[in-house]
């Protein structure tokens, strides 16, 4: 009996799914069942908090940027008060899109069907012949009747984070110790502000979403998917001894040894399923990186400028939309489509304050690892559709997650891997996911 049978109450469903998740290897069916897709839609991207996007992405009063939550549009505006607000992307007459664009500038929102105007707070302004209401109990003045805003918003130095439950947990308490690789990059800037470069990268893989988020703590492939990609990496950086090096090419290089060599690197795995990867250091040289030093030194202090540049995160998930690169100024969001299909948008970030070539360098290792056209994501794609194809037969039931299980080392609230080969982060990711499925 398929578990969703309308006829089974919810004590029953919650069971099974349940089940689908051990301590050390979770079912097929996590990835490959499109009814457990459905669900988390539900359960993980609508309790959770999502990210939505950066303020940076909306300067101006009446700006705004569209994307979803889960299957739910909404929109990112900036009203004339200079608050950021996210709501419903949904006229609340007949529920048709307010704002088909990706983004855009508008001193009000209409709906296009039957021309009802909101203010980009999403509160109701008009309604055309507006005596048809008269009488009907209708009252515009009612917050009801706008686009409806999210219960819950938070932004936190600049980044816009959202729930679509009002019963999720204080942000701060659902991003607990996950938040510091975040804030890394922000204290990276020597003028405290981050800001988004331009438009982003959009790639589509054709895998489930976990797929993606379990290889950014899987160091042990770096050796076999990219062998061939990280030795050219390598042959190149020797042209460019005693200068600057165009930025990625120094972590794409690392990616050419032994299968142990991500052992030495830190897999930290904190409450909610968030986890980071401290390791990879960018190679800052030259008169721009004495001048940024300096920039940072001002503002922090010697001690804790060490402290920020210290702190290198190569991975960073806040589980379950997020995936950042701090120390080379990245961010990619993952929007599920469908059970095989996942869209991801590649942000690069500039530091305010700091020289123009670390932007620069922040747009060539996009290029480099990140767009469309990159030379390292590609081979994880081909491995991440190799993985799904795999899973789809029925008789492939249980994914190991056995790698260094039972010597997870605690540390606080978070689990430190034995190595940086332990799969700690990602069974730290899915029993977060079962969590929510379950709740």
């Amino acid at each position: 009996m398929n578990i969703y049978d309308s006829q089974r109450n919810q004590r029953d469903v919650d069971v099974d799914i349940a089940k689908l998740v051990e301590p050390a290897r979770i079912h097929r069916r996590v990835i490959a069942d499109p009814h457990v897709f459905d669900l988390e839609m539900d359960r993980v991207f609508g309790r959770s908090w999502n990210y939505v996007g950066h303020e940076s992405q909306v300067p101006q009063p009446g700006d705004y940027f569209t994307t979803q939550i889960g299957r739910q549009p909404v929109v990112m505006s900036r009203h004339t008060n200079g608050q950021v607000y996210v709501v419903e992307n949904r006229c609340p007459h007949k529920g048709a899109l307010v704002c088909p664009e990706r983004s855009g500038n508008s001193k009000r929102f209409m709906c296009m069907y039957h021309g009802w105007r909101f203010e980009n707070d999403g509160s109701l302004v008009s309604v055309p012949v507006h005596s048809g209401y008269d009488r009907s109990g209708f009252d515009t003045k009612d917050p009801g009747n706008g686009m409806k805003r999210l219960p819950r918003v938070k932004n936190h130095r600049g980044f816009i984070f959202a729930s679509l439950s009002a019963d999720a947990p204080d942000f701060e308490v659902w991003a607990g110790v996950g938040l510091r690789g975040l804030d890394n990059m922000v204290d990276r800037a020597p003028d405290g502000e981050v800001e988004v470069i331009g438009d982003c990268y959009r790639t589509v893989q054709d895998n489930n979403w976990k797929i993606f988020v379990d290889n950014m703590s899987d160091g042990m492939h770096t050796s076999f998917v990219h062998h061939q990609m990280a030795r050219a990496a390598r042959q190149t950086l020797e042209k460019f001894k005693g200068q600057a090096r165009p930025g990625g090419l120094d972590v794409a290089s690392m990616l050419a040894g032994d299968p142990d060599q991500m052992a030495k690197v830190d897999l930290m795995a904190h409450p909610n399923g968030h986890f980071d990867m401290a390791a990879f250091a960018p190679d800052l040289k030259g008169a721009d990186a004495e001048q940024y030093r300096a920039a940072l030194v001002a503002r922090h202090g010697e001690e804790g400028t060490k402290a920020i540049l210290g702190r290198n995160f190569h991975n960073v998930l806040m589980f379950p939309t997020i995936i950042m690169q701090p120390s080379l100024q990245q961010l990619r969001v993952i929007r599920p489509i469908s059970v095989d299909k996942t869209l991801l948008e590649i942000w690069a970030f500039r530091l305010k304050g700091a020289p123009e070539s670390f932007m620069r360098r922040a747009i060539t290792g996009a290029n480099l690892a990140n767009s469309p056209s990159n030379i390292v994501a590609a081979d994880d794609f081909e491995a991440y559709f190799r993985v799904h194809a795999g899973l789809k037969g029925p008789r492939s039931e249980w994914i190991s997650l056995h790698r260094e299980a039972n010597r997870d080392i605690p540390d606080g609230t978070s689990l430190r891997g034995e190595t940086g080969n332990s799969e700690v982060c990602m069974r730290n990711m899915y029993q977060a996911w079962r969590n929510y499925m379950i709740a």
